[in-house]
């Protein structure tokens, strides 16, 4: 069974912008329910959390502004706490702006080594969404990012599995350098020890492949171009020579031309079988078309950004900004604009998906980008209710959590999100973040402002 990370609110007690409420209990009434499993709306009702579970959902009544610590919603939009299922943490300072804006749980994807120490320093913010938290990011060699674990063969990659496994990890990391042999090692000594593995499809494994050996989430879509190609094999040989994202760009252009439909099809239906999760991150994905435009390199919520972070980000984007032609900017867009027709395609197939951004890469910030994400969702084809459903229900059903998490109902946590207006007449009322319930402490909008600003980095504010 999955461990999940409880980050203790124990420091809470002290902090003005929480306001705990006694243990009798706390009502929320007069409030619109949304369940994400059906998208029915449950209007005027009285929701009775008991500390930190919801005790009841029921009609509104009269006395119910009467009991201690009753909140009136005035008919706003109560919404299950947001996952977003594809993040990194640089500093535990980032946290707090995950909840503040509604996201009461996270999937880290890079992890540490040290896996208990990683956990503590973890622990030590407050207040924190839930974590779901990876091993150290397992590649081949030269591995990509500093801190990885290289596996060069099977019994590197065996030995590896148990390490992980028995450092306490939620899951295994899968990046894109694994060798071949490798990665299928993982795929067989992981089913055995019962830990799931996922990340990146390997460069030299098809999507197909991938699904089959029971890798349970694929992100930012790769691979699946090539894998929907009527040319796939030849051109996996020349995305493994290609030494520049650009010349990739190329590559999956190219594919996105060579697109089989029958393979499409075929691939989805292989996605569905073996419920292999999509995580696209278009968030990250929008990035790369984007940075000859002013008006995205400016964006306000740089703020939140400590500047080490910012100077490390245009580290990574001046190479594109400096050497890009106006043309390859534009065969990004053109790819993006692909990417989401994919994403489209696969939402009407049936294919699981969840909603992720890559927080803390260039342009993808924490607890904010998550809104931004649904709204490139729906933009992708998806409906409101499904984009809220792919932050919502579908991590519950993910982390096999669906008892506890995922809807509104009596006896699951208290992780709510109310809302000024609603979202499934139009996503980007996800923004409209009015009030936060996290393990049932009570977060107003007062709090959550006053949240923000104590999370701007110093100099800042």
């Amino acid at each position: 069974m999955r461990k999940l990370l409880r980050l203790s609110l124990a420091c809470l007690i002290g902090l003005a912008v929480a306001q705990e409420r006694p243990a009798a209990g706390t009502s929320i009434y007069h409030v619109t329910v949304i369940d994400v499993s059906t998208g029915t709306e449950l209007r005027d009702r009285t929701v009775r959390i008991e500390r930190s579970h919801i005790a009841s959902i029921a009609p509104a009544q009269e006395t119910d502004s009467s009991q201690p610590g009753a909140v009136d919603a005035h008919g706003a939009f109560l919404i299950p706490g947001l996952w977003d299922m594809h993040v990194h943490v640089h500093d535990q300072d980032e946290l707090p702006l995950y909840v503040a804006n509604g996201v009461t749980g996270i999937r880290i994807m890079s992890g540490d080594k040290d896996t208990p120490a990683l956990r503590a320093e973890l622990a030590k913010p407050a207040p924190s969404p839930e974590i779901y938290l990876a091993s150290a990011i397992v590649d081949g060699s030269p591995a990509v990012w500093p801190g990885s674990i290289v596996v060069k063969k099977a019994a590197d990659a065996r030995r590896t599995v148990d390490q992980i496994k028995r450092s306490g990890a939620d899951f295994i990391k899968i990046y894109s350098r694994v060798p071949r042999d490798a990665y299928f090692a993982i795929a067989d000594e992981a089913q055995r020890q019962h830990i799931p593995f996922e990340g990146h499809v390997p460069d030299e494994i098809t999507a197909q492949e991938a699904s089959s050996a029971g890798q349970r989430s694929f992100e930012h879509l790769q691979g699946l171009a090539l894998a929907c190609s009527s040319a796939q094999e030849s051109q996996m040989g020349e995305m493994n020579r290609a030494r520049f994202f650009r010349d990739r760009m190329v590559i999956e252009a190219q594919a996105y031309r060579n697109l089989d439909q029958a393979k499409c099809r075929a691939l989805f239906a292989e996605f569905r079988s073996n419920q292999t999760w999509q995580v696209p991150t278009l968030t990250v994905l929008r990035l790369w078309g984007h940075l000859d435009d002013s008006k995205f390199l400016s964006d306000s919520r740089l703020a939140y950004i400590d500047r080490r972070f910012r100077d490390r980000w245009e580290e990574r984007i001046q190479p594109q900004i400096g050497r890009w032609t106006n043309s390859q900017f534009q065969l990004a867009r053109n790819l993006f604009s692909m990417d989401q027709h994919l994403v489209g395609a696969m939402f009407q197939a049936g294919v699981p998906i969840m909603a992720g951004t890559d927080a803390m890469n260039p342009y993808c910030f924490p607890g904010f980008s998550l809104h931004d994400e649904l709204a490139l969702l729906v933009e992708s084809g998806l409906t409101p209710l499904a984009a809220l459903q792919s932050a919502t229900i579908n991590p519950a059903v993910f982390l096999g959590r669906t008892g506890e998490l995922g809807n509104i109902e009596a006896g699951k946590i208290a992780n709510l999100v109310l809302l000024g207006a609603d979202p499934l007449a139009d996503i980007r009322n996800t923004t409209q973040v009015q009030a936060v319930w996290l393990e049932g402490k009570y977060f107003d909008k007062a709090g959550l402002v006053d949240m923000l600003e104590k999370a701007r980095p110093k100099g800042k504010r």
